[in-house]
C-alpha cells in the first residue's frame, strides 16, 4: 500500500508470543522505543535513515524497472547462547538460509498457496543468501561463529551485537549480512535494522526458536518465516499496514500492496477484509511482511522487489562487491603484487626507490618468485626473490633505486614464476599505483570549467582514502558552461571522510602577486539551529615542496558555506541553479616564490548536502601591478595597532573594493567604495586578533596588494 509517508525512520520489532497452542499476544510494537534508543546514542541517527532511502530512492528513479542479475548477499549467524537449547545446530542454521532462498526466489513449496488474484504480482525478487565461506580477514569460514555468553536473555537494547556485552561483534556491514540468534526476552520473535544506521548495529536479531525449519523450532514459528520477515526490513521493506496504527493513512511505500489497517495476528481465511479494504480480495496478509503465522505467509510483491533492488543498489551497494562468498584459494602456485609502497603521491626528485610488497595467496609456502615493474611503458625490471612465505603473508621487495622523468607516471608491479612454475590465478599478479615527480608546473594563468568529460582532468589527482563516494562531473549543474565538479553528499552515509581533487602543479613564479577564485555551490540539509547540527565543510591547502607538506589557505562550512538565499537548508538533495553560486577568491601572493604549488580542494562530509565547484581561476599580476604597487598604494602604519591608514590613486577611474584578507585568503573587513580614481581613509582595527595580513584594492583592471602586520 502507499499512501503518505509517515514515517521513513522505522527499524521494525516484531513482538509476538511464542506459545504454540494460543494465538500470539501483542505485547506492544517496539518502533518507537528503539528509535529513541539509537538516537540517544547517535543523535544522527535519523538522518542517517533518511539518506539511506534517499539514495535507495535515487537509483531507483534512475533505473526505472531495473534489476541486477541475482544478487548474493554472504550471511554470517552469529549464535549467542547460555545453554544447550540456545547452540542452534549446523543443520537448523542450514535450514534457515534455505528457506530464505526459497521465500526471495519464490521457490517456496506453498508458493501455490498465493491467492489467485495476485500470483501475476508475485515474484523472484532477485536475491539469494550464502553462509560467509571467507571472512573478514580473507580467511576460510563457516559463516557460523558461536558465541557462550551469561546473559539469561536479551532485548531490543542491541547487547547481543557487541562482544563486550555478552554478545557477538559484527561483521562489517560493508560486505555481511550480520544475523544475530539468541534468547531474545520479552515476548520477541526478532527485530531488523533498516539501511543507514550504526554500522556496529547492523543487521537481524532473531529468537532461537524460531529461525530456521528443523531442530530446536516451536510452531506456529517453525518454519524460518520470522527470518525471512525481519530481513526484509534490511532490505528497507516496510510492515504492510504502514504500522498506523488502524489510522489507514501510513504506508509501507510499495504501490501493488492494498492498504491495510493493522496486523495480522493468526492464519485467517481469504479473502479477509477490513476497514482500509473493505472490498475483495481484501487485504494481503499471506505477505511475509504481515505479522500472520509462518504457514501462512508466501509471497513477496513486485513493488516490494523494485524496493530490494533499489537498496540493493544504492544504500547497501557495497555488498555488490563483498568476497564473502568467494572460497578462499586452493591453489598451490599463486603469488602477487599486493600493494606499491614507493613511489607514490608526489615527490620533488627525480630519484626514486621502488618497493613493492608481495603476497603469497595459495596453500602452500611461497619459496621464490620473480619480482617485476615497469613505469608507464617503459622496458620492464625484474628482480629474483627468495624466502619462505606462508600462505596469506607478505614481503617487501625492493629495488635500485632509478631516476624519472618530470611529471605524472604510472608504475606497475607483478609476480611471474611462483615456486619456479606457473602462476594459477593470473587475476591477483599486478598492482598498479600512481605518482608524480615535480617539475616547473603550468604557466599562469590557469583556468578550467570542467568541460571536457575527461575526470579527473589530465594531470589532476582524486584522493578518496574510503574508497566511496568521491569527487565527479555532473551536467546536472553549472555556474557557466555546461558541467561542474561536485560531491554528492547527500548520500554519503559517513562522517568525516576526507575526499581531495588536487590540481597540477601551477608556477606561481614571477609574478607581484596571484589570485585563486572559484565558484561554490552548497546548501546544509539540517536547520543550523536544530542541536546538535551538522554541515559539510570545503578546505582548501597549498603545498610548495610537491606535496609533502600542505598549509590551509580556506576553510568554510555551515552558513558561512552556503551559497543559497534563505532558507539556508533544504532535507532533500540540493541542485543549484545559476543564482545560488558563490564566487570565491583566495590570495595566494604569500606563496609567489614557489614554481611548482600544488593545490587542494578537499570536502569533508558531515551526513548533509551536495557541494559543487566550478569556474577555478588563478591569475598572476605582473607588469601593471608592479608599477601600481611601487607609486599607487601606501599602507602606514606598518606594524599597525588599533587602526591602519590607506592612501592608494589610480589612473583612471575604477569600482574600488578595499579588503583586509587573512593568510587563509579570508575576508576580515570589506569596504565598497564605489566608482573613484583615489583613496585616502582608516581602516578601524579594533577586535582583530594579531596577526599578518593583506590590504587589497581590488578593481576590475587592478589588483593592489600589501602585506601588514597587527599588533
Amino acid at each position: 500500500m502507499k499512501k503518505i509517508f509517515t514515517c521513513t525512520l522505522l527499524v521494525i520489532t516484531l513482538l509476538l508470543n511464542v506459545q504454540a497452542q494460543t494465538p500470539p499476544t501483542y505485547t506492544r510494537c517496539a518502533t518507537t522505543e528503539y528509535i529513541q534508543q539509537q538516537v540517544q546514542a547517535n543523535p544522527e541517527y535519523r538522518k542517517l535513515l533518511d539518506k539511506a532511502e534517499i539514495q535507495s530512492q535515487e537509483w531507483e528513479r534512475t533505473h526505472p524497472g531495473g534489476t541486477r542479475p541475482t544478487i548474493t548477499i554472504p550471511t554470517v549467524v552469529h549464535v549467542v547462547w547460555r545453554v544447550a537449547a540456545e547452540n542452534i545446530s549446523d543443520a537448523q542454521i542450514l535450514s534457515q538460509i534455505d528457506v530464505m532462498n526459497e521465500d526471495y526466489g519464490r521457490t517456496n513449496a506453498d508458493a501455490s498457496q498465493t491467492p489467485s488474484q495476485w500470483t501475476s504480482i508475485s515474484v523472484n525478487t532477485g536475491v539469494q543468501f550464502c553462509l560467509a565461506v571467507r571472512d573478514p580477514n580473507g580467511n576460510a569460514t563457516t559463516g557460523i561463529v558461536r558465541r557462550q555468553t551469561t546473559s539469561t536473555s536479551f532485548s531490543t537494547n542491541d547487547a547481543v551485537k557487541y562482544t563486550s556485552q555478552g554478545g557477538d561483534d559484527a561483521w562489517d556491514r560493508n560486505s555481511y549480512l550480520n544475523v544475530w540468534v539468541c534468547n531474545l526476552g520479552g515476548g520477541l520473535l526478532g527485530y531488523g535494522t533498516f539501511p543507514g544506521g550504526p554500522a556496529a548495529v547492523d543487521g537481524t536479531v532473531m529468537l532461537y526458536s524460531a529461525f530456521g525449519r528443523t531442530g530446536n523450532v516451536v510452531a506456529p514459528y517453525d518454519l524460518g518465516r520470522t527470518a525471512t520477515h525481519e530481513i526484509g526490513h534490511w532490505f528497507s521493506l516496510y510492515h504492510i499496514w504502514g504500522d498506523d496504527g488502524g489510522a489507514c493513512s501510513g504506508s509501507d511505500q510499495v504501490a501493488d500492496t492494498p492498504n491495510q489497517a493493522d496486523a495480522t495476528t493468526t492464519c485467517p481465511g481469504f479473502p479477509l477484509t477490513d476497514g482500509c479494504t473493505a472490498t475483495s480480495p481484501g487485504v494481503m496478509f499471506m505477505n511475509y511482511m504481515d505479522y500472520s503465522y509462518d504457514n501462512c505467509l508466501n509471497m513477496f510483491t513486485n513493488g516490494q522487489k523494485t524496493r530490494i533492488q533499489s537498496t540493493m543498489n544504492g544504500a547497501r551497494v557495497s555488498i555488490l562487491s563483498s568476497q564473502g562468498c568467494v572460497p578462499v584459494s586452493t591453489l598451490t602456485r599463486d603469488a602477487g603484487v599486493s600493494a606499491v609502497v614507493s613511489p607514490t603521491g608526489s615527490a620533488c626528485t627525480a630519484t626514486i626507490t621502488p618497493v613493492l610488497t608481495i603476497k603469497n595467496f595459495a596453500t602452500v609456502a611461497l619459496t621464490s618468485c620473480t619480482v617485476n615493474y615497469k613505469i608507464d611503458a617503459g622496458a620492464p625490471v625484474t628482480q629474483a626473490w627468495t624466502g619462505s612465505l606462508a600462505s596469506g603473508a607478505t614481503a617487501n621487495v625492493t629495488f635500485p633505486t632509478v631516476t624519472a622523468t618530470g611529471g605524472a607516471h604510472t608504475l606497475k608491479g607483478y609476480t611471474t614464476n611462483p615456486n619456479a612454475g606457473t602462476d594459477m590465478l593470473a587475476s591477483n599478479d599486478t598492482t598498479t599505483a600512481t605518482f608524480t615527480i615535480g617539475a616547473t608546473g603550468l604557466s599562469l594563468p590557469f583556468a578550467y570549467g570542467f568541460e571536457p568529460t575527461t575526470f579527473p582532468p589530465t594531470n589532476w589527482t582524486l584522493n578518496n582514502p574510503d574508497a566511496s563516494t568521491t569527487w565527479v562531473r555532473t551536467t546536472a549543474a553549472f555556474r557557466t558552461g555546461t558541467a561542474s565538479a561536485y560531491m554528492h553528499n547527500a548520500t554519503y552515509n559517513a562522517n568525516n571522510q576526507l575526499d581531495d581533487l588536487n590540481l597540477p602543479g601551477l608556477n606561481l613564479s614571477g609574478s607581484n602577486t596571484a589570485l585563486l577564485t572559484f565558484q561554490v555551490a552548497y546548501r546544509l540539509w539540517t536547520n543550523p539551529t536544530s542541536t546538535p547540527n551538522f554541515s559539510d565543510t570545503l578546505r582548501l591547502f597549498i603545498s610548495t615542496d610537491c606535496g609533502n607538506t600542505w598549509t590551509q589557505i580556506y576553510n568554510k562550512y555551515g552558513t558561512n558555506l552556503v551559497t543559497t538565499a534563505a532558507p539556508s537548508y533544504q532535507a532533500s538533495e540540493f541542485v543549484p541553479t545559476s543564482a545560488q553560486w558563490r564566487m570565491e577568491s583566495v590570495d595566494l601572493t604569500p606563496y609567489i616564490s614557489s614554481s611548482n604549488a600544488m593545490i587542494r580542494f578537499r570536502n569533508i562530509t558531515d551526513y548533509e548536502n551536495n557541494m559543487y565547484i566550478d569556474d577555478i581561476n588563478i591569475t598572476s599580476t605582473t607588469d601593471m601591478n608592479r608599477i601600481l604597487a611601487d607609486n599607487s598604494l601606501e599602507v602606514f602604519p606598518n606594524p599597525a595597532t588599533d587602526a591602519l591608514n590607506i592612501k592608494f590613486e589610480l589612473p583612471q577611474e575604477e569600482n574600488v573594493t578595499v579588503q583586509l584578507v587573512n593568510v587563509l585568503g579570508q575576508t576580515i573587513i570589506m569596504q565598497k567604495l564605489g566608482v573613484t580614481t583615489n583613496g585616502n581613509f582608516s581602516m578601524n582595527l579594533d577586535g582583530i586578533n594579531s596577526g599578518v595580513f593583506f590590504i587589497r584594492i581590488s578593481t576590475p583592471d587592478y589588483i593592489l596588494n600589501r602585506k601588514v602586520s597587527k599588533q
